[in-house]
């Protein structure tokens, strides 16, 4: 498989190709083939990354760069790069908050609110740029995926709120055509006599939870939004799910009411991102503790964690095959939970994250098993999966085995025993021989604190005699307790005795 990631510490991207049961802190497992390109350095880190494809059927890398800059990279190698824009942020150290590409039109939004579009069919047009200002603060940023003109937008102490782009329109005659080249230039965006400007309109706010145990006020921060149920006809009618940073996952049904449907707290630690599941009916998000899990909007519950990660995780990607994405479209309909059964070697939905740790994990989103892990040496910012497929192992690796493996140093041909190992190897002839007395216990005790101040060498007369010694004592306090014991056993039944003789 092959998976593109950005590294925040050099700026740059790396291409890393590698298969299933991939693991680099194993020395003996396969290593991955790792390709860097476009680096720009720490102060121009990417933000945001996805992969636009194009009427054409050619795919770019696009990406997002601190310093206002967005940029298309070929997604063959040698990544040449295709185009740059610069000057997209005001100020320049205004940061990305959304990268969107939806049937052709490229939509970067920033936190201080400033919406640019561009259509991509005509790149080389320098007339093609339309902005717009949201307003401030903005966290999160997301278009709908079948309609570019539909977008929604919160942030810190800001309410969910989705608007539509009114200068953007859908051509009649090609309202009904199937291809993908001709659904991506059915949209355009029609001239305003002020100029390049998008002219936007609010179709509908959310309002904030009743307030807690305390009547005090719940705040705001919104930390990511995706739409559900996206093939919906309704032009006003949606549902959104949003992460806050106070650890709450709420889901909206615009139709019903401004307040959200679900309210859960889902953990103590601020969410970071949300990424979408192979139904509408879960959600995965992450935190800055480390944890990625599932989560079910029907009944507000945890489906289970992807665990593994030792740092906090920054970014998520989800991978679906075509063949997958259509069964699970069949089952939502029908009512049927998913299934993993009918899918061919390689085609897996999975999940990618990366974060704190500098380690790309690639789980199976359905089974939560880790089946690579790739040291990248980075902190990474941003992660997209390019191609899942990949022949499936018949032994899945496990990621408590990989960590635990230790590694092993060699000195004039001798094999020197780690500190695990020799942990693992105890356990398993304790689990072997049995529970031992409480006598040889104490004595391996005695003996191992012992050991610091007695030389190590099997020849050493010293030694053998502090062990017959303690053997010795060890022995002599026994006898002593066992004779004290029957001595009051004696007198306890002699005293008896003479009671009932009275």
């Amino acid at each position: 498989m092959k998976v593109l990631v950005a590294a925040e510490d050099s700026g740059s991207l790396k291409e890393i190709s590698f298969p299933f049961g991939t693991n680099t802190s194993v020395q003996q497992f396969a290593q991955p083939a790792i390709t860097t390109f476009a680096s720009a350095g720490r102060s121009s880190y990417v933000q945001r990354m996805i992969i636009a494809k194009l009427d054409t059927g050619k795919e770019y890398i696009c990406i997002a760069r601190k310093g206002g800059i967005v940029q298309l990279y070929d997604i063959d190698s040698p990544h040449t790069p295709f185009v740059e824009w610069k000057d997209m942020t005001h100020p320049s150290d205004d940061a990305f908050v959304g990268l969107e590409y939806v049937e052709g039109k490229l939509s970067s939004c920033t936190a201080t609110g400033k919406l640019i579009m561009r259509d991509l069919h005509s790149i080389s047009d320098s007339t093609n740029e339309y902005y717009t200002l949201l307003g401030e603060p903005i966290n999160a940023f997301r278009v709908h995926p079948n309609q570019p003109n539909v977008i929604a937008y919160g942030g810190k102490e800001r309410e969910l709120e989705i608007s539509i782009i009114q200068n953007m329109h859908r051509r009649e005659s090609d309202s009904n055509t199937d291809s993908e080249s001709d659904r991506s230039s059915s949209w355009y965006i029609a001239a305003i006599p002020t100029g390049r400007s998008l002219s936007h309109r609010k179709l509908w706010k959310a309002k904030n939870v009743k307030n807690d145990e305390l009547d005090l006020r719940v705040p705001v921060w919104i930390s990511d939004i995706r739409f559900l149920d996206v093939n919906r006809n309704s032009g006003t009618d949606f549902r959104v799910v949003v992460s806050t940073r106070f650890g709450h996952v709420r889901v909206y049904e615009t139709k019903y009411s401004r307040k959200p449907i679900v309210n859960v707290e889902v953990g103590d630690h601020p969410l970071i991102a949300l990424s979408p599941y192979i139904n509408d009916n879960e959600i995965i998000y992450c935190d800055t503790n480390s944890t990625t899990a599932r989560f079910n909007l029907i009944n507000g519950r945890n489906g289970g964690h992807y665990s593994g990660a030792a740092g906090s995780i920054l970014c998520l990607d989800s991978f679906f095959p075509e063949q997958e994405q259509e069964r699970a479209r069949t089952d939502a309909n029908e009512g049927d939970a998913p299934s993993a059964t009918g899918l061919h070697s390689g085609e897996l939905p999975l999940l990618a994250t990366g974060g704190l740790d500098r380690y790309l994990r690639i789980y199976n989103l359905q089974t939560r098993e880790i089946v690579a892990k790739v040291f990248v040496g980075a902190k990474l910012s941003a992660v997209c999966i390019v191609d899942g497929n990949s022949a499936v192992p018949s032994e899945h690796m496990s990621e408590r085995e990989s960590d635990e493996e230790d590694d092993e140093e060699t000195v004039d041909g001798g094999r020197i025993k780690t500190e695990g190992e020799r942990k693992r190897r105890k356990k398993l002839k304790v689990q072997e021989g049995g529970a031992t007395d409480g006598i040889e216990s104490n004595k391996r005790q005695k003996r191992a604190r012992l050991h610091d101040d007695v030389p190590s060498d099997d020849d050493d007369d010293d030694a053998d005699d502090v062990w017959n010694l303690l053997d010795a004592d060890e022995e002599e306090s026994r006898i002593k307790k066992e004779e004290d014991d029957d001595k009051g056993n004696y007198e306890t039944e002699k005293a008896g005795q003479g009671q009932r003789r009275r």
